[in-house]
């Protein structure tokens, strides 16, 4: 019999060598109905359920400024070039230029980016990207507006070239800029378990984690799904009070597009549950964690520090009650749910560099695992 440490392991893994996980790929699907069979293995009956996406297909994007060409990739929720882009001097807010370059190491940056955004004083703009460790790497921007895009295109790039683009906006160098892709329809899955409670009466519980993201991201979302399966396999051996649903989401990247359309198909759940459990990006990861906990309510964070306590050696950072969190229990929050959610950050957080096994910390992992566990016994009563 394996040990939690033992499908850890093989799990994340597995996950990792699947490839890039964003929403509506082959990758995507395929993954979906790998982790359809190991809710079957941890004991309960899976279902996919499909939602539709006009998929970004990135073309080849870029900066031209002096002698270098930057590749870069589009900003999902904004405005596209064509593939010969747009023309004009790169610089500085300050500058007044036509192409807007913005540092994302600086402070105010997001808020900056978002208001060049909606202004209609530039062409394009390039974002240099940025990691919660501050590695080099592209850390590309989920995308919240995914299916009402605004705004000028947006190129983002990596911060190795950060010193290059402040020297050529500095120079107000004539710049051209290529934010190029195109949309098709394509189907993606949230992946869905139902363990029936012995009074079914009952107000549920509802067990969630996004499943999807960019690129292999062992870290990021690995250690959410570790914690999910372990909460189907606990509960679906202790035949729960109440009803106890799962759902692994896919569209997390885009605005949460697959916890939207489940909350679409059951509508009154966000209110209706006992309480959700979301399992956020980065539990455990091994390298600079910055681990966070959300609850809607006092009640809540009592508990999950009760069962968090025995296992950490500290306990995660606790948002203020008032503070909208971030991730899917984001959704929950605001329909005015009861949730208590785990979301962390790490040093290369949204980077290609996230794999297996260096970015994971199975030890930690683990220790959420069955703190996270036996809370959900507790609520599934």
């Amino acid at each position: 019999m394996s040990t939690i440490e033992d499908r850890i392991a093989r799990i994340i893994s597995e996950y990792d060598v699947q490839g890039w996980h964003r929403t509506g790929t082959d990758v995507d699907l395929e993954s979906a109905h790998w982790l359809a069979e190991l809710v079957r293995e941890s004991g309960a009956e899976p279902s996919l359920e499909m939602f539709t996406l006009d998929r970004v297909i990135p073309e080849p994007s870029y900066i031209e400024a002096g002698d270098r060409r930057i590749e870069g990739l589009p900003l999902f929720d904004g405005a596209f070039t064509s593939a010969n882009g747009v023309r004009g001097r790169l610089g500085a807010e300050s500058r007044n230029p036509e192409i807007l370059l913005i540092d994302g190491s600086n402070a105010g940056s997001v808020e900056a980016l978002e208001d060049a955004r909606r202004s209609e004083t530039y062409l394009a703009l390039v974002f240099v990207t940025t990691s919660t460790g501050g590695r080099p790497g592209l850390a590309p921007r989920n995308a919240p507006s995914f299916t009402e895009p605004l705004g000028a295109p947006v190129l983002q790039v990596d911060p190795t070239e950060r010193a290059r683009l402040k020297e050529q906006a500095d120079a107000g160098t004539i710049a051209t800029l290529v934010a190029h892709a195109r949309r098709e329809p394509a189907d993606a899955a949230n992946v869905a378990a139902l363990i029936p409670g012995r009074d079914r009466a009952l107000p549920p519980l509802v067990v969630m984690t996004p499943r999807s993201g960019w690129w292999n991201i062992a870290a990021e979302r690995g250690g959410g799904i570790v914690c999910w399966l372990e909460a189907v396999r606990a509960i679906g051996a202790a035949q729960p009070a109440r009803d106890v649903r799962f759902v692994a989401t896919s569209g997390h990247e885009l605005g949460h597009l697959g916890l939207e359309a489940y909350l679409d198909d059951n509508p009154g759940l966000a209110t209706e549950a006992l309480a959700w459990i979301h399992f956020g990006a980065s539990i455990g990861a091994a390298v600079k964690p910055a681990p966070r906990m959300a609850a809607s309510d006092d009640e809540m964070h009592r508990l999950a520090v009760e069962f968090l306590t025995p296992e950490m050696r500290s306990l995660p950072e606790s948002i203020p009650r008032d503070t909208v969190p971030g991730g899917e229990s984001r959704n929950i929050h605001l329909r005015g749910g009861r949730y208590v959610s785990l979301a962390c950050g790490h040093a290369t957080f949204h980077q290609q560099s996230d794999r297996w096994p260096d970015s994971v910390d199975v030890a930690s992992v683990a220790s959420y695992a069955k703190a996270m566990t036996g809370l959900a016994l507790k609520l599934a009563g």
